[in-house]
């Protein structure tokens, strides 16, 4: 098995802003495909064309590792006021403070961050080493057949369908490990509107209008549990390959 993976980039001032990224577990056969979807997703992005594209195509040489799909539930919000009320609702009564869930809301708004924030959730600090870059979930896929019931289930939810696979693969494999407490997600795509808190006890909550359609903001956030090993857990959000059951 091969783990594929794109990101592309527009360099601003000299400052290279991350604007799309893919990727997935193939067979060699299957490469070529998604090597072809991939270019057609970055260069067809809606914040623009980038101007770099960078493909990485890697051997899997450790066991590629289970994890169970975590439960999908949609919740429909009519503004983001509304959706950050069931957002503080739902990821407080499961061990988040409010400190720690204001911290997230804060990077996420105003930080443009190419991973993800992982932060203390109770004392609200940000734990992860590299700030700016943050970390990034990698080497992920869902499972072929559970691809098909999940695309089934929400076929009727939402006309992108491809991105709720996606995400709920990431939250799927962030959400498996013991120190995790929760996960809030924002899409940085002006024309997505919809995110997702996630954890093992909430399942993964979809949530629309989390933000105003036309905002660029967006992020995610690791609520976890401390003291804990931070590099064995970056070490397994990023370099463990996993399948998603």
């Amino acid at each position: 098995m091969w783990s594929l993976r794109m990101r592309s980039s527009i360099n601003e001032n000299g400052i290279e802003r991350h604007i799309s990224g893919a990727e997935g577990i193939y067979n060699l056969n299957e490469l070529e495909i998604f090597l072809k979807k991939f270019l057609k997703r970055a260069i067809e992005h809606p914040i623009g064309m980038p101007d770099k594209i960078v493909f990485t195509v890697e051997k899997i040489k450790e066991p590629i590792q289970n994890v169970k799909v975590l439960p999908l539930k949609t919740i429909f919000c009519n503004s983001p006021e509304e959706a950050y009320e069931v957002i503080k609702e739902n990821i407080l009564k499961i061990g988040v403070s409010e400190k720690a869930l204001y911290k997230a809301w804060e990077v996420i708004r105003n930080y443009k961050m190419r991973g993800a924030t992982i932060i203390d959730s109770l004392s609200g600090d940000r734990l992860e080493p590299d700030k700016e870059r943050g970390v990034r979930v990698s080497r992920i896929q869902m499972d072929k057949n559970r691809k098909i019931q999940i695309l089934r289930k929400i076929k009727n939810l939402t006309n992108q369908p491809q991105r709720v696979i996606e995400a709920l693969t990431l939250a799927s494999k962030v959400a498996s490990l013991d120190d995790v407490v929760a996960e809030i997600c924002v899409s940085d795509n002006p024309d997505y509107t919809t995110g997702y808190i996630a954890s093992r006890k909430l399942g993964y909550l979809r949530i629309t209008n989390i933000k105003k359609e036309g905002e660029s903001i967006g992020g995610r956030a690791f609520f976890v549990k401390t003291p804990l090993n931070i590099e064995k857990l970056i070490y397994f959000l990023e370099k463990t390959p996993v399948i998603v059951i």
